[in-house]
């Protein structure tokens, strides 16, 4: 899964347009919320989950055999 491009199809539903209107309404920096959507690897679990609450998403762990 690429966490980026489900974050970028939650702001279109969400109406949010751009990283800078995501960062204040998460209140995570602009930097982090780039990584984010870049999919890079380097986010930490809290950032993504402020970023999944606004935008109404669940974020959900699974064992890899189940997949």
């Amino acid at each position: 899964m690429n966490f980026g491009n489900e974050l970028k199809k939650a702001m279109v539903d969400c109406n949010i347009n751009g990283a800078v209107a995501l960062s204040k309404k998460a209140d995570v920096s602009y930097g982090k919320v780039i990584r984010a959507l870049n999919s890079d690897g380097s986010s930490r679990y809290v950032d993504v989950l402020k970023m999944a609450d606004v935008l109404g998403l669940k974020i959900k762990f699974i064992a890899k055999d189940e997949v």
